[in-house]
């Protein structure tokens, strides 16, 4: 009977204070970063990689409008003494993620850390020097032969197709909702340049400016050497498509480029291997193509 008693207390002093074996996995591996490319103002695109972000590391951003960030001592920064630190550049010496972007960030007094979030509003400066580089002196021809947009001066501005338009200036500017890059055509009239990746072509040579609506319309320019080409391999449709017009025959780049982008696609309906569709259903045009070529138009 002791000697089941012992055995009892001893098992019963097992469970109550024997304890499991914690592994630690919560440290994150570290991020290579890829060489920032000027691809990207801030971090405001949703589909960046940690390992692009990381890339800024020794490149200088502006803070504009911030509300995350605080002194390397941990000390919190304040709206009310914030303004000391907006509008100014600072050089990013590190990127981590911990569950959130991290930047270690310095100027010629101390450092700081900067934790942006959706509110926080910076621009790395390499992007606003690798637009100008691209864009700025460079002559651009319209894509279609007449295309209307309403400049920054909100005036009703009809781009010709025949004509060719110089980008005579890009600059950084606070808009009406954020802040952007600006082009000014021709010595005359200014465009946002939009920066989200989408609202870009990937073409290289390709771009879009904006108008100054409330519906953002859009218009698409081409480097003058890229559009002899682009006029060149397109030679059967290139009068429909800078007019807007597509015909059976064409293939659904060029189809996209008459039309832009549709309201949806679909693969294999009805015996065709692709369907795009522009419009609301019941209201809407459909082109469907086999091979890759448009062979119906319903």
């Amino acid at each position: 009977m002791k000697r089941l008693l012992l055995i009892i207390a001893l098992t019963s002093s097992l469970i109550t204070f024997s304890q499991i074996n914690i592994l630690d996995k919560s440290k994150q591996p570290t991020i290579k970063a890829i060489p920032y490319d000027g691809s990207f103002m801030n971090f405001s695109d949703v589909m960046l990689k940690k390992e692009k972000k990381a890339g800024i590391v020794g490149h200088k951003i502006t803070l504009l409008k911030v509300w995350n960030i605080k002194r390397a001592n941990g000390e919190k920064i304040y709206i009310s003494d914030s303004k000391a630190i907006e509008n100014k550049s600072f050089e990013v010496i590190e990127y981590t993620n911990d569950y959130k972007d991290i930047l270690r960030i310095k100027d010629e007094k101390e450092e700081y850390i900067f934790e942006p979030s959706s509110i926080d509003e910076f621009v790395i400066n390499s992007y606003i020097d690798s637009i100008k580089s691209k864009l700025e002196n460079k002559i651009f021809v319209p894509l279609n032969f007449k295309s209307e947009l309403k400049n920054l001066n909100g005036n009703e501005v009809t781009l010709d197709g025949r004509k060719e338009y110089k980008i005579s200036k890009v600059n950084f500017a606070k808009l009406e909702f954020g802040y952007g890059i600006i082009v000014e055509l021709n010595n005359e009239s200014e465009f946002t340049y939009p920066n989200d990746p989408f609202d870009q072509p990937e073409d290289k040579g390709w771009i879009n400016i904006g108008g100054s609506d409330i519906l953002q319309t859009k218009s698409t320019l081409i480097l003058k050497d890229v559009f002899i080409k682009f006029s060149n391999t397109n030679k059967l449709f290139i009068n429909d498509i800078r007019n807007g017009v597509v015909k059976l025959g064409m293939n659904e780049k060029q189809c996209r480029m008459a039309w832009g982008a549709p309201t949806s696609s679909m693969n294999n309906i009805g015996g065709y291997d692709k369907v795009l569709r522009y419009g609301d259903l019941g209201k809407s045009q459909n082109l469907y193509f086999k091979g890759g070529i448009l062979k119906l138009i319903k």
